[in-house]
């Protein structure tokens, strides 16, 4: 089983050689939203163009779907789903408060900003600078424009400075504004999460922040610590080793104690209850990956 689950891994984490990219998880990652649109029925997140920015690795994806039907390519791909519609669920609820700010923490190969209606938002993608080369020539190879206003900010979350960048890039602290962090934390370690956390804490009440994190294995079974050991040692091999796991529980209170005014823990529970009761495929969402929703 061990060597099963270490080939799917591989597959799933593996850098096509068609996109030059520094982190291979990014790619995986664009690569399972575009296998979703093709695989699951009906969808659990309509991204339309993750399709167009994968470019020539459109035509390697299509060849390859047989081995994204494995079982659990199918639980990591309805994982990543899940979090991206909950994201731009609560983004969506965010825009009719009137908060117009919109920050993608670890944007990566996200489309958001290039199929949104909202034409008053301004988008701020944040990652580091060798990602978004890779992404502006993906969009331009695709012919993609934004639909609303989107200023790249380059940030390495542990060695730079978040708050300064992103001022500087014409973010307003003063405003409220909406973040999402997905995919992000478990690469980070824990003096940069807090730094992170910290800044979105100081900027204008009302402003929420949705993140996904990686259980911390105790708080597993031994069939999901098992995957994520064989996860962990995978990542490590393609130069990025899993840094942080988080108890639901103490997270939580540790939120608190930073200053975020409500902290809502969002597990499979929720997940499975919101977007899969109705559907007739089974699919369900695991425990190794959970989100908060916090508002400051």
């Amino acid at each position: 089983m061990q060597e099963t689950i270490a080939n799917t891994l591989q597959t799933q984490f593996c850098t096509s050689p068609q996109i030059s990219i520094a982190k291979p998880s990014t790619l995986a990652v664009a690569v399972m939203r575009a296998v979703h649109q093709r695989l699951e029925h009906p969808l659990i997140f309509k991204d339309p163009l993750a399709l167009c920015l994968l470019g020539n690795t459109q035509t390697d994806m299509e060849e390859k779907l047989e081995l994204h039907k494995n079982p659990l390519s199918t639980a990591i791909r309805i994982s990543v789903a899940l979090r991206s519609q909950f994201a731009e669920d609560e983004r969506a609820k965010a825009w009719t408060l009137g908060i117009t700010q919109y920050v993608i923490l670890g944007a990566g190969l996200d489309t958001y900003a290039y199929r949104s209606t909202n034409t008053q938002e301004h988008v701020f993608e944040v990652d580091l600078p060798s990602t978004q080369t890779t992404k502006l020539a993906l969009l331009n190879q695709a012919r993609l424009r934004p639909t609303t206003s989107v200023t790249y900010v380059a940030c390495d979350f542990e060695e730079n400075n978040l708050c300064r960048d992103l001022v500087v890039a014409g973010f307003n602290k003063n405003q409220p504004a909406f973040f999402s962090w997905l995919g992000v934390t478990p690469y980070l370690n824990l003096a940069a999460i807090e730094k992170t956390l910290s800044f979105i804490t100081q900027c204008a009440p009302g402003s929420q922040l949705v993140f996904d994190y990686i259980v911390d294995p105790l708080c597993l079974s031994d069939i999901e610590r098992m995957a994520l050991d064989i996860l962990s040692a995978t990542l490590a091999t393609t130069g990025e080793p899993l840094k942080s796991f988080f108890n639901p529980t103490m997270l939580a209170k540790k939120l608190n104690d930073i200053g975020f005014s409500k902290v809502d823990d969002i597990g499979c529970e929720y997940l499975n209850a919101h977007y899969l009761s109705q559907r007739e495929d089974g699919v369900q969402a695991g425990n190794v990956t959970r989100l908060f929703r916090v508002v400051v």
